[in-house]
């Protein structure tokens, strides 16, 4: 059976950092129809090293902080992590503690290979305790939202694919991962 575990990260207390956890919440009934498919709402970047174990493809949804500010609030960002995690111009860490996804893929990719993991994140504006969530990430919800659907849908499809394919069998050609 396919597992795709679909993870949001962030403080819900915390303005824009919240955004991970909002959309996961928006999606759930969505991302309930997909074969396969584990939704964890509220994971601290650290723990997502554990839930990488056992999965085929893995879809994480977090704030994400651009060093220099290159992107503006409310931008929606895929990133594929590849054998050495994610690269660090994704972002910095959001967390409290300074350990974030970009540290926790590179833990993990030190640890053992990685399934397949896609981040998909919203440029943060404000990340303060006790603040409310900015305009620009409020209004990329809905993208945010629908991105996450849309990676859970087709990293399923694709590990399903993967499965069913016999050793004999040529690999298929699958559709890219939406944008």
């Amino acid at each position: 059976m396919t597992t795709v575990r679909v993870i949001g990260c962030g403080n819900p207390d915390a303005g824009d950092d919240a955004a991970g956890i909002v959309a996961i919440e928006r999606a759930r009934e969505a991302l309930g129809t997909i074969p396969g498919v584990e939704v964890l709402p509220l994971v601290s970047p650290l723990d997502v090293v554990h839930h990488l174990d056992g999965a085929d493809a893995v879809v994480v949804v977090d704030a994400i902080r651009t060093p220099g500010g290159a992107r503006p609030p409310g931008t929606v960002i895929r990133a594929v992590a590849g054998p050495d995690g994610l690269q660090a111009e994704i972002g910095s860490s959001l967390s409290s503690h300074g350990f974030g996804v970009v540290e926790a893929f590179g833990l993990a990719s030190a640890i053992g290979p990685l399934p397949e993991v896609v981040v998909v994140g919203v440029e943060a504006e404000r990340t303060a305790p006790g603040r409310p969530m900015s305009r620009a990430v409020r209004a990329a919800l809905p993208h945010l939202t629908e991105a996450v659907v849309r990676e859970a849908r087709s990293l399923a499809a694709q590990a399903e694919r993967t499965q069913t394919a016999g050793p004999s069998d040529p690999p298929r050609g699958g559709e890219p991962l939406a944008r």
